[in-house]
């Protein structure tokens, strides 16, 4: 096996009792937080000489090589464990492995960048102060960029600026 996957002499993966303390933040489809919890969830599998299980790279050494699929069986509810009930519903199928549910998060959350990309920049635009006082527009306009900034789409400061500018009453 390769460096990085769970082999009968590690034990680590088996005292992982609450990965919630490792990987604090609970995937959720709407609060765009796919990139952070796939940086924490990988830290700690690498960490735990497991990631060849998200990765696919984790292969059985023969048929019945059962601490391979209890390993397998640990990472998958790893990542069922963080995520909310309708994420959770959507990716779970029956004999699936940790590699088949890391891979449809990925696909349902990659997949949607452009989408949420266009949506948020869109609702940059067209965010005014209203009733806000202006730190909370500013607050709110922040929130939407730093969202773009987690989808790997930031917005330049002077198009912020501009933005905000603009969406202030005079």
């Amino acid at each position: 096996m390769s460096g990085d996957e769970g082999s009968s002499s590690n034990q680590k993966p088996y005292v992982v009792v609450n990965i919630k303390t490792h990987v604090p933040i609970i995937l959720h489809f709407n609060e765009l937080n796919y990139d952070a919890w796939r940086e924490l969830f990988e830290t700690h599998c690498r960490g735990y000489r497991v990631l060849g299980f998200l990765t696919g790279t984790s292969k059985p050494k023969y048929d019945k090589d059962e601490d391979r699929y209890t390993l397998d069986s640990i990472v998958k509810s790893w990542i069922y464990t963080t995520l909310t009930q309708p994420l959770l519903t959507s990716i779970v199928k029956k004999n699936s492995t940790a590699h088949s549910a890391w891979q449809s998060l990925e696909d349902l959350f990659l997949d949607n960048k452009n989408i949420r990309a266009i949506e948020l920049e869109n609702e940059l635009r067209f965010t005014t102060q209203g009733d806000l006082s202006v730190a909370q527009c500013c607050q709110k306009m922040k929130g939407i960029s730093d969202l773009l900034d987690n989808i790997d789409n930031p917005i330049p400061k002077k198009t912020f600026v501009v933005h905000l500018l603009n969406g202030l009453s005079p």
